[in-house]
């Protein structure tokens, strides 16, 4: 039996395909962690196609048994369209992800089988059923275990395409529950052996890697217990975690010892009101900057994202944002249009208030205004994110938040005055079709 396994793109970046696109492009673990639930005893040949970095038109002169397709909602009708070519062909589908998770009616239209919420137990099921001629059409098993999480078989990549920094999730949960975030509906809180992810570090045989944890330190002891394990292999390693964990001493000292040099943190905005409106109240504007400066002392340079189109935003207070980035002296910087994600408590607020501008599920794509925002219009917002993108990445603003980091030397200063050229390249809110 052969297996495809799609990861669909409908619209990537303009420099994802361009000279900076082994930069940018890190190895996704959707398709290797779906590859490594597949049982190595069912004989299952398995095939991978990542769109970020190829077209899938060029497997449709292969015939697949199942075509497996995980995707987001903006890449949704993207999925869609590649399934039905797929089905002419005589492939059986099954789709599974954020999308299908939250949209499984609509999901179910274009496919045979949905795998609703994490993968882990429902596959070998499915597949055991597959192999039996009695598939079912829904599959949905919430309970995974620690026994369940199998490591991502990295062999269905190509490799050659992407950054060479390898990707590493331990813990896929979350305990925030923040009104436009999806991941703690997703995945539940059940991290990883940790023996297996020192055991998977070893053998990738790297000295740098880059952790797709939600929310690294969010199982505080979990956190403690692996950082301790990593800090005996030597490397380095880079992750996400809220702002907060700064004031964390001991979490601050072992993410130091163990390698720790950089991190993803989303404040989102610097507006008390706007964060408390979403469920983040965890967040203090007020102790953002203290945070930082704390985690650069400890070698760490911090990335942060903010999210505009909060219902408490105002123009002034938007278009401020690059002068707050240079005030909390930030490494680097994200921002996202506020995207409501289907069937989210944001998304059926806004459309019981008649501001939900389209369902066309490609513009979801956090980087177009989807709703009527409270205190602007819609091309005022779309004006201001890209103002705010260009203003933080004028070249002088990116010398000076590599100048600017503590305690680093002239090779981490340029590596992050590299990586924030980077950024200008991706940053920009252009898109192109995949094609």
């Amino acid at each position: 039996m052969k297996i495809l396994l799609v990861m669909p793109w409908e619209k990537g970046y303009k420099s994802y395909r361009d000279i900076f696109s082994k930069l940018n492009a890190y190895a996704p673990l959707t398709l290797p962690t779906l590859a490594g639930i597949i049982p190595k005893d069912m004989n299952i040949e398995v095939v991978a196609c990542d769109e970020m970095i190829e077209n899938v038109e060029k497997y449709y002169k292969n015939h697949y048994d199942i075509v497996m397709i995980a995707f987001i909602t903006s890449s949704s009708l993207r999925a869609y369209k590649i399934a039905k070519e797929f089905k002419t062909r005589g492939s059986y589908i099954v789709f599974g992800g954020y999308h299908t998770t939250f949209m499984p009616e609509e999901a179910k239209e274009h496919g045979d089988t949905i795998i609703i919420g994490e993968a882990e137990v429902s596959i070998p099921i499915f597949l055991k059923d597959y192999l039996n001629k009695e598939p079912k059409g829904i599959y949905n098993y919430p309970d995974v275990k620690e026994s369940d999480r199998k490591r991502p078989d990295r062999t269905v990549l190509k490799k050659h395409k992407y950054s060479g920094v390898p990707t590493i999730i331990a813990n896929k949960g979350c305990s925030n529950n923040c009104e436009f975030c999806a991941i703690s509906r997703m995945s539940n809180q059940v991290p990883r052996c940790i023996n297996d992810v020192i055991e998977e570090m070893k053998s990738l045989k790297k000295k740098l890697f880059i952790f797709f944890d939600p929310n690294f330190f969010g199982n505080r002891q979990y956190a403690i217990n692996l950082m301790t394990e990593i800090a005996k292999l030597k490397v380095k390693w880079m992750g996400a975690a809220t702002i907060n964990s700064a004031f964390d001493e001991e979490i601050m000292a072992l993410a130091e010892k163990s390698g720790c040099i950089g991190l993803l943190v989303g404040i989102e905005s610097m507006n008390k009101q706007s964060l408390d409106s979403v469920n983040k109240k965890f967040v203090d504007p007020n102790k953002c900057k203290e945070a930082i400066s704390i985690m650069q002392k400890h070698g760490i340079s911090v990335n942060c994202c903010f999210v505009l189109g909060f219902d408490t935003d105002t123009e002034e207070e938007l278009m401020s944002l690059p002068k707050q980035v240079e005030y909390l002296n930030l490494n680097f910087v994200r921002y996202f249009i506020l995207t409501p994600g289907p069937n989210s408590s944001l998304f059926n607020r806004l459309e019981a208030e008649g501001r939900i501008l389209t369902k066309d599920w490609s513009k979801y794509n956090q980087n177009e205004v989807v709703f009527t925002p409270k205190n602007m219009s819609k091309e005022k917002l779309e004006e201001i994110y890209k103002y705010v993108w260009k203003e933080s990445f004028r070249i002088g603003n990116i010398f000076r938040r590599a100048r600017n980091m503590q305690n680093a030397n002239l090779y981490k200063k340029f590596l992050i005055f590299t990586l924030n050229v980077g950024f200008k390249f991706v940053g920009t809110g252009e898109y192109k079709e995949a094609n």
